[in-house]
Parts: C-alpha cells; sequence; structure tokens
C-alpha cells in the first residue's frame, strides 16, 4: 500500500475518532486530526512544501483550541484566526481568478451567489443582534470576507471545471455550513447534531483544502 493511501486511511480515521470524541466530550481525541491532515499533505505532495498551507491549518488549529476551552463569551476570540486563515486563501484565489477567462456569466452566478449568502447572514444576524449586539460588526465583516471569497472560488470553478477548482469550491461549501451552524447551534438552537454536523464539516474542509494545495500547482503551471 503507499505511502499515500495509508495517511489518507489515517486521515479518515482521525476524522470519525475526533468526531467520537465530540460526542464522548473528549477534548484530546479531538485534537488528533490536526496531525493526521499534515501528514497526509506531505505524503500527497509532489512538489516543495507549502507554507500558505501550513500557517492555515495552524490558524484553524488555534481556533478549534479556543474552542475547545470553552471560554466565555468565545466567539469573537474563534473568529480571529479562522479570519486570519481567510485573508490568506483571499490572496491565492484572487491569483487563480486572474488565471482564468473572463466570463460575463461567471461574474452574474458569482453575485447570486453572494446576494443569497448576504441574506443567510442578515438572517443570521437577525437571530442574535438583541443577545450579543457587540458581535453583529465582526460578524458582518467575517461574514463579507468570506461569502467573496467563495463567490471568487464559484466563479474559478465555473470558468475552469478541474479537480482543484472542484476540491477548492468543496472547502468553500463546507467551511461555510461550517460556520453557519456554529452560530445556530451557540446563538439559537442548542441541539447537539447541529454541533456535531459543524464538527464534521469542518475536518471535511481540510481534506478538500489539502487536495485543492496539491493539485493547484499543475493545473495552473506555477513557478
Amino acid at each position: 500500500m503507499k505511502t499515500k493511501q495509508i495517511a489518507l486511511i489515517l486521515y479518515v480515521l482521525c476524522c470519525l475518532l475526533a468526531v467520537f470524541a465530540m460526542i464522548v466530550k473528549n477534548d484530546m481525541l479531538m485534537l488528533l486530526v490536526k496531525p493526521a491532515i499534515l501528514y497526509y499533505y506531505l505524503a500527497s505532495k509532489t512538489t516543495k512544501f507549502n507554507w500558505i498551507l501550513f500557517s492555515v491549518l495552524i490558524l484553524n488549529f488555534i481556533g478549534d483550541t479556543i474552542v475547545l476551552l470553552e471560554i466565555k463569551d468565545q466567539t469573537l476570540i474563534i473568529m480571529i484566526p479562522y479570519f486570519f486563515s481567510y485573508l490568506l486563501l483571499f490572496g491565492l484565489t484572487i491569483e487563480d481568478v486572474r488565471k482564468m477567462k473572463f466570463l460575463i456569466s461567471g461574474l452574474l452566478i458569482a453575485a447570486l451567489i453572494f446576494s443569497f449568502l448576504m441574506y443567510v447572514l442578515y438572517e443570521l444576524i437577525q437571530m442574535f443582534k438583541d443577545t450579543n449586539p457587540e458581535l453583529i460588526i465582526p460578524v458582518l465583516i467575517y461574514g463579507i470576507v468570506l461569502a467573496v471569497l467563495g463567490c471568487m472560488i464559484a466563479y474559478c470553478y465555473y470558468a475552469k471545471v478541474t479537480a482543484f477548482t472542484f476540491y477548492m469550491l468543496m472547502f468553500a461549501l463546507t467551511s461555510i455550513v461550517s460556520d453557519v451552524f456554529y452560530m445556530l447551534f451557540h446563538f439559537i438552537f442548542q441541539i447537539s447534531f447541529l454541533n456535531y454536523f459543524e464538527f464534521a464539516a469542518q475536518l471535511l474542509s481540510y481534506y478538500f483544502l489539502v487536495k485543492y494545495f496539491v493539485l493547484r500547482r499543475n493545473y495552473l503551471h506555477y513557478n
């Protein structure tokens, strides 16, 4: 069995173990997925180590750790490392967009997606604006950045349907779903399923992100 296949199996097992750890509330087990995804990346990459990906994963690891600490009013603190990870990916996605052909129809689709995401963001803010008014501006900025990132990624996929754009699209989708379900669970519906689903979506997003980085260089012919 190839090292890459072993790494993928290890990652899947760690993800399942991490979800189980969340259900039984074992914080240490939940952190096992990060070394597994880094190992999978190292086993899969065909080029030099990418420090942007490493930085994104570390920032997400910091955010995940803060979640486990269960600090009072932790949402604003949690948003900071995730926000900076999105900014790093924002720069890469701009490079990707520049490599794609210009399509009016692609811009229209991106605009429609952005409008829908802004509607979702508006509804989420309405649900907690009275209980947590201090979060309105940070969540608005965070949401707009994530929505713009998602729209650019959707445009790339529309303009160039390849494996690397598909994996980045899936990363954007799972990241958005994860963040929305986090807000729903922590501020509106205290239903355990929402928390489990949010965590599972987040774990999947790391896999899609690594696949995107592994394939990106080959498809765009970067030096």
